[in-house]
């Protein structure tokens, strides 16, 4: 079994995994999954001062991460998955909170799919616990990425992580895992210089890497202001 048929044949069990009007399950999943939902909680945390940005989500999986970066003010956030049940789910959560205008749903290989535009930031949460090649899909996010990439990584761990791995072969699915020493030697091979390696819980980290400085409000308001005064008449 391939990454992509786990998760075609998956999809609405992850799903699941969010979904509040389980309270007692959704209780548990808090507590057994906590690195889900934090790794979201420090995502969105990055952007709380950006306003009208555009994002890219790898592996946005069933888009419930799309929806929450739209209500935390993002214009517009295209989300990428090879798996079309995840993608159903995903355009059918956003209709359900009203963000289809500002989300788009694309089957696709990250790596080769054909983007014809960049994006003001570039996230993968959950996405590189499947991928082998973690500096190359790492690569290709930074070049479609204006000012930031965020992407989560599981923890190499003496239980948890060969316990998962195991669980995870029975099901011919392979799982990956890191340090935070490969995690900086794989951004100083692709040059970052301005990046952190977060922790998230004990079961993982979040790489979070600025390429730009994102303009603030005032930025964009002293810019306005110049334009005018240029092209104002004399």
């Amino acid at each position: 079994m391939t990454v992509q048929s786990y998760f075609q044949l998956r999809a609405d069990s992850f799903h699941s995994l969010y979904e509040e009007d389980r309270p007692f399950r959704y209780l548990v999943n808090r507590v057994m999954r906590r690195a889900i939902f934090e790794r979201v909680a420090l995502t969105l945390k990055e952007f709380r001062e950006w306003r009208d940005f555009t994002i890219l989500d790898v592996g946005c999986g069933s888009g419930r991460n799309d929806v929450a970066l739209v209500n935390s003010g993002a214009a517009r956030v295209v989300g990428i998955d090879f798996s079309e049940r995840m993608l159903e789910i995903a355009r059918g959560f956003s209709r359900s909170h009203g963000t289809t205008t500002k989300c788009e749903f694309v089957r696709g290989d990250f790596v080769s799919h054909n983007f014809d535009q960049s994006f003001d930031a570039v996230i993968a949460l959950g996405f590189f616990d499947y991928i082998g090649a973690a500096e190359d899909a790492l690569r290709r996010m930074i070049s479609l990425s204006r000012y930031k990439v965020i992407a989560s990584f599981p923890k190499r761990s003496m239980i948890r992580a060969p316990l998962r791995k195991l669980r995870y072969a029975l099901k011919g699915c392979p799982v990956y895992f890191y340090t935070r020493d490969r995690l900086t030697h794989i951004c100083r091979r692709l040059g970052l210089k301005d990046f952190q390696v977060l922790p998230c819980t004990s079961a993982g980290f979040l790489l979070v890497v600025s390429l730009n400085r994102y303009p603030s409000s005032s930025d964009v308001s002293c810019r306005g202001a110049r334009e005018s005064a240029v092209t104002k008449p004399a």
